[in-house]
């Protein structure tokens, strides 16, 4: 039984470490997402500052047109002016030439709110465009590094299942049965070992008597609190 109980104990070291591979394994498409979207958002975000450019210039040539229809305006009520045969009609014409002149005033100032923002946003480009070049080549040098350690852990995996077959070959059909069974319900453990006096699987205290029943490794005994095999504690 002492046998039996050290190859128990041997399975579910290795399905430990599958576990854990299998896990990394499971991680790394997710990661290799991670990398790609934070490149693309990015990306994407020096397309909406290049946007934003073709936005503002298209915006500047707007306020050109309407900046050349208000002095147009001006110089028109300006010639009206001086031909007005009323006083009504001179006032109303000043009056035409200073709302023209307001407007433009505010064309004027939108015109250069535009151009300093968009003097900005092309600082934007140059720096992003640097930075994308950067995260680019950071990317897929993560990626390549991120898609060899899938390589590797595969490999590692397949290993390890080999080397359980083997042991799973040497133990009791029955006993196997029992070990899967405990394992699949008690969160992939199976097998504890006795420590200081406890379970360490549970951590529940283990009568005196029952640990020295376990020391002689003569036949199966289980934690009475968790129901995991018990064997004694290993190096």
């Amino acid at each position: 039984m002492k046998e039996e109980l050290q190859r128990l104990w041997a399975l579910q070291q290795i399905d430990n470490e599958l576990k854990t591979l299998t896990t990394r394994a499971n991680d790394i498409p997710a990661r290799i997402q991670d990398v790609k979207n934070t490149a693309a958002k990015l990306q994407a975000g020096l397309e909406a500052t290049k946007q934003a450019i073709i936005e503002h210039k298209k915006q500047y040539k707007l306020a050109e047109v309407e900046l050349k229809a208000a002095e147009d305006k001006i110089a028109t009520y300006s010639v009206q002016l001086y031909s007005a045969k009323t006083n009504e009609q001179y006032k109303a014409f000043l009056k035409e030439i200073e709302t023209e002149k307001r407007r433009k005033a505010e064309i004027e100032d939108r015109m250069i709110q535009l151009m300093e923002e968009l003097e900005q946003l092309e600082r934007n480009v140059r720096q992003d465009e640097k930075r994308a070049a950067e995260v680019t080549a950071e990317t897929a040098q993560m990626v390549k590094t991120l898609e060899a350690e899938a390589c590797e852990l595969a490999t590692a995996i397949a290993e390890r299942q080999r080397q359980r077959a083997a042991i799973a070959a040497e133990l009791p059909p029955e006993l196997l049965k029992r070990y899967e069974r405990i394992r699949q319900s008690k969160g992939g453990v199976a097998v504890a070992c006795t420590k200081d006096e406890r379970c360490n699987g549970c951590l529940s205290p283990i009568p005196p008597q029952r640990l020295l029943e376990v020391a002689r490794q003569d036949r199966l005994y289980l934690c009475e609190a968790c129901g995991r095999i018990l064997i004694p504690e290993q190096e």
